[in-house]
């Protein structure tokens, strides 16, 4: 296989694992998602992200991870720091080729899995989130209190690569209503 081969699988897999982390992380009563769709408590549908524009970098991937509160995983290969930042237009999070780090600055700082336990070495204003180019959070730009069924709402997260001008990630928000007429195959 070439080497890219095994970037590929490595990032599905990251994928879809971060996806499974996600959905497990953000489920209060997980015990609900073995039930029937007619059960107590069974949401009517749920947020679908997409995404629209990768923002004009070559060296990026972007996936959106489908949950209960949809999740946005970043792949970086450049070579120039790519900075994401966030609702207030504030570095959050600088991808490096072989690391992430996260600013504690940030008003997305919560958002981060490892926020609670990841005490800061030396710049305390950046913690290292990631040991590779790659990571994933769930990103309050990409929920919605409520969509309308036959609406669809946008979503924006500016980033820049090194010096070159601000570009960004963007999307578009949609309901997706969950069929509560399912018919169990198995008796």
């Amino acid at each position: 296989m070439k080497r890219t081969d095994f970037r590929h699988i490595r990032f599905v897999s990251l994928a879809m694992l971060m996806a499974g982390t996600t959905l497990i992380s953000v489920v209060p009563g997980q015990s609900n998602a073995h039930q029937p769709p007619s059960a107590e408590g069974t949401p009517e549908g749920i947020v679908r992200a997409s995404v629209l524009q990768e923002g004009g970098v070559e060296a990026m991937g972007v996936t959106i991870l489908d949950a209960p509160k949809p999740a946005i995983m970043v792949s970086y290969r450049g070579e120039e720091v790519l900075t994401v930042f966030d609702s207030e237009n504030q570095p959050f999070l600088r991808f490096h080729r072989d690391r992430v780090e996260a600013s504690t600055q940030s008003s997305l700082w919560e958002a981060v899995t490892h926020s609670q336990d990841t005490a800061p070495e030396g710049d305390p204003s950046w913690v290292q989130v990631s040991g590779s180019g790659t990571f994933g959070w769930v990103d309050p730009r990409l929920s919605a209190g409520h969509i309308d069924p036959d609406a669809t709402t946008e979503w924006r997260i500016p980033i820049r690569q090194g010096q070159q001008a601000m570009s960004a990630i963007t999307g578009r928000l949609s309901w997706r209503p969950l069929t509560a007429n399912v018919v169990p195959t198995h008796r």
